[in-house]
């Protein structure tokens, strides 16, 4: 399946669609009303939550450190800090 990107407009449509039926579950279920204001602001947290995951799991990798000390970029002409 070929990979594309995500259609921000479709996916808040669909969280709106599911809280919307979600809150009228409870409500027949239970009879007990649910206030939007906190559906609304679980769902931004939630949103919130995913946008700090994707950030952080696709910021660039740090340079390995250890390569150059396997390369040996130090010249042997030069004696090292602290040696004669």
């Amino acid at each position: 399946m070929k990979r594309h990107s995500t259609d921000m407009l479709a996916l808040l449509l669909g969280l709106a669609f599911g809280a919307t039926g979600s809150a009228f579950l409870v409500h027949e279920a239970t009879g007990r009303a649910v206030d939007p204001a906190w559906v609304s602001a679980i769902g931004f947290v939630v949103l919130g939550g995913i946008a700090l995951a994707a950030t952080l799991l696709r910021r660039p990798q740090a340079p390995d450190l250890d390569a150059d000390v396997e390369t040996g970029t130090e010249s042997e002409s030069e004696p090292a800090i602290g040696q004669p």
